[in-house]
């Protein structure tokens, strides 16, 4: 299940999303700062184009889901998604929880954004989500593939969609 991320959610999803596996997938590396998160959730909330979902597993705040550069003329939006790791694998559950925030977040998508198209930016490393992603219909764009630099490596990152 997914719901609108809360003020209350402030503080867990700074915690999941520095978790070091998780902020391994980012593009952005560093660790986030309270300041930092705070300064970031203020932007988020005053941009109609951005969302920050909860994804509940089980009952519990398991991941978060965000959906930004929303253009609901063109039906158009990017997500990214990141998971509680150290609250599900005590809970062998975190491999249901990923399957299912994943096809949560693709309904969010379609039925209630209404998009034509889902965008998301994977890193060519990132295998799992890559394979994630194409069990569920994302395919690559490549014309949109491009490297950048991580922590002066040049990384590969990959463009996919899911069209509705």
């Amino acid at each position: 299940m997914l719901r609108p991320a809360e003020p209350h959610d402030l503080e867990p999803v700074r915690r999941w999303r520095n978790h070091p596996e998780v902020r391994a997938q980012f593009l952005f590396r560093d660790v986030i700062t309270p300041e930092g998160h705070r300064t970031w959730w203020s932007r988020v909330a005053a941009d109609p184009a951005r969302r920050v979902l909860i994804y509940e597993h089980e009952g519990t705040p398991a991941g978060a889901v965000t959906f930004q550069d929303h253009d609901p003329l063109a039906r158009t939006a990017e997500w990214g998604f990141f998971l509680d790791l150290d609250g599900l694998r005590p809970r062998n559950a975190l491999f249901g929880a990923w399957i299912g925030l994943e096809q949560a977040a693709i309904r969010y998508a379609l039925d209630d954004l209404g998009l034509a198209v889902l965008g998301a930016r994977t890193l060519a490393t990132n295998r799992p989500v890559l394979t994630l992603h194409r069990r569920n219909g994302f395919v690559e764009v490549p014309s949109r593939h491009y490297r950048t630099d991580i922590d002066g490596t040049p990384t590969d990152v990959l463009w996919l969609e899911l069209h509705a």
